[in-house]
């Protein structure tokens, strides 16, 4: 195959930058959204928790909806189609379902805005995900979702920007402006990927009966190769100590180096900063040696950071410790989908498996932060960080469990090379 297009192995630039934009519109309106709705919600409700469980419904509804969706593309891809008509079907409703959530009136009507958003947006949200591993040869996939990954992680910006220009004048175009975002940028995306030849597309002849969703789940636990059990583990555990890190950080430091509210909401911004810079070295480090290696190390890299977070006794040294942090998260978020394509009973499968990677994260994300919280109030505030420590490390040795169950990198090249 390889001597029939000698360019078949190469980084594809142009899509990666066309799955990038299609990663960036589609996270514009989810990062608005964590940002922006639980204040809406404060208009009706007053319970910080009912607030946090209700914020917590699109995770809930993506560990159901993202497997069942990404398999539907996975059977039409295999039919002759693409997954292009889920992403520019569902990026216009999402996008109008999202701009009605300031214009509701009532709490049943924000709900129901919530909800449908909520429901439609993870309906394609594993399908974009799928991009990267559809247009990249195998060798290449870190790095192009390290690409992705930084997409990503500008919506952070643009979505603080909407905000601090925005919306204290005009809450309804706040919201309208990512809407736009989703729309505009998937159909660039989606048009332009549309020019590229796909990764593998003889494989996607292959006659084999095609599996259900639920006979490739059970496949996951009964088979013998338990590689694709254990990493889907580690990345409940792994995302969800990342989400429940980030998400008690603000009241750790409150409590345990009395910082102001702002101060210790705003922390976190050089961990930002680590997480682009490290994105591409990081993936190139592991495409050339072992995935797997880069994830594990990665993950001990949380743990020592954690660690360092909990002897730290000023915002500067906190703040050096959260980039830490984010260097080893960077290893591991950039390269565990990559080790899961790789992985796959077969390619026509990787958009049910990206959609049960991210099953696994939302698992972890509803789960962990509340673990950690009971374990904070079992103990107190000054050892969060230590717990979380702890947590890191069970991740690893997980992924260290699939580095030795992984066959050599000799005998993978040969494999990819059949």
């Amino acid at each position: 195959m390889a001597e029939r297009n000698p360019d078949i192995s190469r980084f594809n630039k142009k899509a990666a930058f066309f799955v990038a934009l299609a990663m960036f519109a589609q996270e514009s309106v989810w990062n608005f959204y964590d940002a922006q709705v639980p204040a809406s919600l404060r208009q009706y409700i007053g319970s910080a928790a009912v607030i946090g469980l209700l914020m917590g419904m699109d995770n809930l509804l993506g560990i159901f909806v993202q497997p069942w969706m990404a398999h539907k593309s996975d059977q039409h891809k295999a039919s002759g189609g693409n997954r292009f008509r889920f992403l520019l079907i569902g990026a216009p409703v999402a996008a109008v379902l999202f701009a009605l959530i300031p214009w509701a009136i009532s709490f049943e009507m924000l709900l129901v805005a919530m909800v449908g958003f909520a429901f439609v947006a993870n309906g394609f949200k594993s399908i974009a995900e799928s991009l990267t591993a559809d247009y990249q040869a195998p060798n290449h996939r870190s790095k192009g979702n390290a690409v992705a990954r930084i997409g990503v992680a500008l919506t952070i910006l643009a979505s603080a920007a909407i905000s601090y220009v925005v919306v204290d004048k005009d809450l309804r175009l706040a919201f309208f402006i990512p809407a736009v975002l989703l729309v505009m940028g998937m159909y660039v995306a989606c048009r332009g990927l549309s020019s590229q030849e796909p990764h593998g597309i003889a494989q996607e002849a292959d006659e084999s009966p095609q599996l259900g969703l639920k006979g490739l789940v059970l496949d996951i636990f009964t088979s013998p190769d338990k590689r694709r059990l254990l990493l889907l583990l580690a990345v409940f555990g792994a995302n969800g100590t990342w989400t429940a890190i980030r998400s008690q950080l603000t009241p750790y430091l409150m409590e345990v180096l009395e910082l102001s509210r702002g101060t210790a909401g705003s922390i976190g911004f050089p961990a930002g900063i680590a997480f682009l810079v490290a994105a591409i070295p990081v993936a190139i480090i592991a495409d050339r040696t072992s995935r797997a290696a880069v994830c594990m190390l990665g993950m001990l890299v949380v743990a020592l950071g954690c660690v360092a977070v909990f002897f730290a006794t000023s915002t500067v040294q906190v703040s050096m410790a959260m980039a830490l942090v984010a260097v080893g998260w960077a290893a591991f978020a950039i390269n565990a989908v990559a080790i899961l394509w790789s992985i796959v009973p077969h390619q026509k499968y990787l958009g049910t498996y990206t959609g049960l990677y991210w099953t696994a994260a939302a698992i972890g994300q509803t789960l962990m932060p509340a673990f950690l919280g009971l374990l904070v109030d079992l103990t107190a505030w000054r050892y969060m960080m230590l717990h979380a420590a702890v947590l890191s490390c069970l991740s690893a040795l997980l992924v260290l469990k699939v580095v030795r169950s992984s066959p050599s990198r000799r005998q993978a090249q040969a494999e990819e090379a059949t």
